[in-house]
């Protein structure tokens, strides 16, 4: 039940009807869905679902069923009043705008969304406990006689909570107990894990469009943060594209509704036949015209000075190379774990690129090869050391040619600058690979 509702002592014979369809929503909320469809052209199935990614994001509702009807109709005003805001500028509807292209690469380390606000909430508490509740952002929770009190910006109310328990989604700050609010001034999870996943594409709409695609992270969080993607393969997705006001370092980050896992269609259909054969990715991912991503092995290191980007972190400064695509033969790999401390997952994978071009560059071994470091977040959900056949996997062994989607680092080796990529995505297409030899007895009998 919602904290701003206390249930009527009504009788048996005068309690109120909740006149819920097969949706599971009161017939207000499927009304305002009805005509919100009926004049975007939208199937009816589609604009619900948005209406429930729309709770579940907003206000961590999962189940529409157990909230009161009035709260209901209230949040769908808010969803189909953001849309109207929302449809004349960059974000359209709630829940996003058609993208296609593909997936290309997942980034190594999932984040904390709301650790940020959770630091600021803190801040601004301690500061000045009064201006922080008042600014809508911050809920104060105080000891009333048996239950927890919520003050917010709407006042004070109780809530379900008994003070000899935490009340949910709370933390100290300054010795008391806050907690995050949503915009109707409920307290609102404090920790949600994202992570960002490398798509490169553009709207539907413009996907055939001159300069149209381009490399985007697109933000996962929840349960999306760990969802399993094909590299590669062409795809829909529904992604809201970032405010015009948005900081320059963010500008390229697609924001997603919670369900993204469930709702990627895998397909070329959205284009024509006779373009779909440039949808693959050792074609789309090489095209430097296209997106200035590609970079040959002997390129990296030139391509790093050009393309990274400084930073400091505690007063030291250090480079962050770009993400590029590359191209190579496999000279060896590693698809056994091994222990990391640098990894999230305490995991590491590697594999080493070579080419003819590389090769005639230098004598050293260490210099004719890339070495590809793979984390255990791109192992598990990208299946980085198989090709696929429709939905044959296809293990592949040294000697195959694969892509690579990565960020190029440079270590420097006597005077020699030798670069390495920390992988994010590989694509293996069953024509270009070797197949690895798997299965058999591995067993102490097979030498009896």
């Amino acid at each position: 039940m919602s904290d701003e509702y206390e249930e009527p002592d009504y009788g048996e014979d005068d309690m109120p009807e909740k006149t819920n369809d097969s949706t599971g929503l009161p017939s207000g909320v499927t009304e305002r869905l009805a005509k919100y469809a009926e004049r975007t052209k939208k199937d009816i199935a589609t604009v619900t679902q948005q209406f429930h990614d729309y709770i579940a994001n907003e206000y961590l509702c999962e189940d529409a069923s157990a909230e009161d009807e009035d709260l209901l109709e209230d949040w769908a005003e808010q969803m189909l009043v953001e849309t109207r805001n929302e449809s004349s500028g960059g974000g359209g509807a709630y829940g996003g705008v058609p993208f296609v292209g593909m997936f290309v690469g997942v980034e190594p380390n999932s984040r904390d969304r709301r650790d940020g606000l959770v630091k600021r909430a803190k801040r601004d508490f301690t500061l000045d406990a009064g201006a922080a509740v008042g600014s809508g952002f911050v809920g104060h929770f105080t000891k009333g006689d048996g239950v927890w009190m919520l003050n917010t910006s709407d006042g004070e109310r109780r809530t379900e909570f008994s003070t000899d328990e935490i009340p949910d989604h709370s933390f100290i700050a300054d010795g008391e107990r806050i907690c995050l609010l949503t915009k109707t001034n409920r307290p609102k999870a404090m920790s949600v894990m994202g992570r960002n996943y490398i798509f490169l594409g553009a709207p539907e709409e413009e996907f055939t469009n001159d300069n149209a695609i381009q490399m985007w992270r697109l933000d996962c969080q929840g349960e999306d943060a760990d969802m399993v993607v094909r590299i590669g393969a062409p795809c829909r997705i529904n992604a809201r594209l970032p405010n015009e006001n948005a900081p320059e370092g963010f500008k390229d980050v697609l924001s997603t509704s919670l369900g993204l896992k469930d709702s990627i269609e895998y397909t070329d259909e959205f284009v024509d036949k006779d373009v779909r054969p440039f949808l693959n990715p050792f074609k789309m991912w090489v095209d430097g015209e296209l997106h200035g991503h590609y970079a040959a092995l002997e390129d990296l290191v030139e391509v790093f000075e050009s393309g990274s980007r400084t930073f400091t972190i505690n007063g030291e400064q250090g480079k962050s190379g770009p993400i590029v695509f590359t191209k190579g033969t496999v000279n060896r790999l590693s698809s056994e774990a091994r222990d990391s401390d640098f990894d999230e997952g305490n995991r590491s994978y590697s594999l080493s690129l070579t080419s003819s071009a590389l090769q005639s560059m230098h004598s050293k071994q260490d210099q004719r090869e890339v070495m590809c470091w793979i984390g255990s977040a791109c192992n598990d959900l990208t299946n980085p050391f198989s090709a696929f056949d429709g939905d044959e996997e296809i293990p592949y062994a040294e000697g195959s040619t694969v892509l690579v989607c990565g960020r190029i680092a440079v270590k420097r080796k006597e005077g020699v600058d030798i670069p390495n990529l920390k992988v994010m995505g590989v694509f293996a297409h069953p024509r270009r690979i070797r197949r690895r030899a798997t299965g058999g007895d591995t067993g102490r009998g097979q030498f009896e």
